[in-house]
């Protein structure tokens, strides 16, 4: 860390090293050597040479990256940890899920175009995901993509999960059981995912 601040001229001084190691959270890995270290401390290293200049801004593109399940973790905590300590991070990722956990304010792009901006919130709850356990999937999937209001059917051997626009539930549940196909579970299901899909799939009709 002193070495890294000290090649680009300036005083050891003036660097944050202290709150910096304090936030990325290396405990007694600083006195090891860097290469002993794991990719996800490499992160929180990487994360910490870039809080000695005290940014008020940081850009982060895909962090959590090529880490395992525990390491992705203590990475996303770290960047809450960054935004409690005053910064304002701008995260790119096509990990959803890190998004909505991390993220207090989203904006979807596509082909280079902003398409939707707002809280995470404000975001997921614009979308209706639906999920449906039926007995007949096959041919519940062919009835459904007929249904004007319903996009993104996607079967498996579980369910259904589609998304609604400008159809109620009660409309899918109808045409469903008209058409013999018992239907065992339906559910809303609120999540970014769902609400990207959703905005992006609207934005290419």
């Amino acid at each position: 860390m002193k070495a890294y601040w000290e090649a680009g001229g300036q005083a050891l001084s003036a660097a944050n090293l202290d709150q910096a190691l304090a936030i990325a959270g290396l405990g007694s890995a600083i006195r090891r050597k860097v290469r002993t270290y794991s990719k996800g401390m490499q992160q929180r290293l990487a994360l910490a040479q870039v809080l000695l200049n005290k940014p008020e801004l940081l850009v982060l593109d895909e962090p959590t990256i090529g880490l395992d399940p525990g390491e992705m973790r203590d990475v996303r905590e770290l960047i809450r940890s960054l935004a409690d300590h005053g910064a304002t991070v701008l995260l790119s990722s096509h990990i959803l899920v890190e998004v909505e956990q991390v993220c207090s304010h989203v904006a979807v792009m596509n082909l280079g175009k902003l398409v939707a901006s707002g809280t995470v919130d404000e975001l997921i709850g614009a979308s209706q995901s639906v999920y449906l356990e039926v007995d007949d999937v096959g041919r519940a999937v062919a009835l459904l993509k007929s249904i004007p209001g319903v996009s993104r059917v996607e079967g498996d051997a579980g369910g259904i999960s589609i998304s609604l626009s400008g159809v109620e539930r009660k409309v899918i549940v109808t045409a469903l059981v008209h058409a013999n196909i018992g239907v065992e579970t339906i559910e809303s299901r609120h999540r970014l995912e769902d609400a990207f899909l959703g905005i992006v799939e609207g934005t290419e009709s």
